[in-house]
């Protein structure tokens, strides 16, 4: 009784924006297209997405919404760069997409940290 309680209370507060609509399928579309078999990673974007969405329903216009929107989708496809670490060579390897490259930023890949080695640099007396 309770959980389809909570169920409809909310599925009331649902967005209904088609602008909204459009622009969280492009969040999901980067997201999908940035995460790729990560599906745990690209479900917890959507639930968290959409529940920030249905929470800002009333303090937020649509407009500040779709922003807001194409803001992360943007940050999702031109920011997050992916990277798999292959066992063999002990190393990473990065997946730069042609979506990072058309930005014209310059993508500064620094190497890992070395867990041994201090965090911060040693002052010299």
């Amino acid at each position: 009784f309770g959980s389809s309680l909570y169920a409809r209370a909310e599925a009331s507060m649902a967005v209904r924006s088609v602008r909204v609509a459009r622009a969280y399928r492009d969040l999901c579309r980067a997201c999908r297209s940035t995460f790729g078999q990560d599906v745990a990673t690209q479900m917890q974007m959507r639930h968290e997405t959409a529940r920030a969405l249905r929470q800002q329903i009333g303090a937020m216009s649509e407009d500040d919404m779709v922003k807001d929107l194409k803001s992360g989708t943007d940050f999702v496809r031109y920011e997050i760069v992916q990277a798999s670490f292959n066992t063999d060579s002990e190393r990473y390897k990065v997946h730069i997409t042609q979506d990072h490259i058309s930005k014209q930023k310059v993508i500064d890949l620094q190497p890992p940290l070395d867990p041994s080695s201090p965090k911060t640099p040693k002052r010299s007396s």
